[in-house]
């Protein structure tokens, strides 16, 4: 599985402060530099040229994330990246992540390189579309179609809409 690639290496993960809009060349600079980098996007519907595409965004925008062994690794470099404002830190030291928040993430990471949130959804979850027509409307699921689509429950004013979606374009809402 992809994830298993996010565990390999000693130490711990950080967030990194992006410039506005370079998560990737900051991932990209850091990568060359020899760290693991973890940046999680979602796919999300945009309008060009009056059509409505979907692409990739990321998950936080203005943060990735940066495996470092602190004690073996040269992280003050982070802060001279390119693309990169600065580490994150408390004070002078930089602040480490729960360890359970980079697992779940990279458990949901799909073959697209996406997060995914769709592998546990059942009937009668609430959840939040995340890209396409219906993006950031809220619903309920009332049947699982088959493997890769759902039937979802929306209030629409005064009416309920029962819509048939994808199911990667869905998140459990809580």
């Amino acid at each position: 599985m992809m994830g298993d690639r996010y565990m390999a290496i000693e130490g711990s993960w950080y967030a990194v402060q992006t410039q506005a809009g370079k998560e990737q060349l900051a991932v990209s600079h850091l990568e060359r530099q020899g760290f693991d980098t973890l940046f999680p996007q979602l796919w999300r519907s945009v309008r060009r040229s009056r059509k409505s595409v979907n692409v990739l965004k990321p998950m936080f925008p203005g943060y990735v994330f940066v495996k470092v062994d602190t004690q073996r690794m040269r992280w003050r470099a982070i802060d001279s990246t390119v693309g990169v404002s600065k580490l994150v830190r408390f004070g002078e030291k930089p602040a480490a992540l729960p360890e359970n928040l980079i697992q779940n993430l990279t458990k949901c990471i799909g073959e697209d390189g996406a997060i995914a949130f769709d592998h546990d959804l059942r009937e009668g979850d609430p959840i939040r579309v995340m890209s396409g027509a219906f993006s950031d409307w809220l619903g309920r699921v009332i049947e699982m179609t088959d493997a890769g689509r759902v039937k979802v429950l929306f209030g629409m004013m005064t009416r309920q809409v029962e819509v048939t979606l994808p199911k990667h374009q869905l998140a459990r809402a809580v």
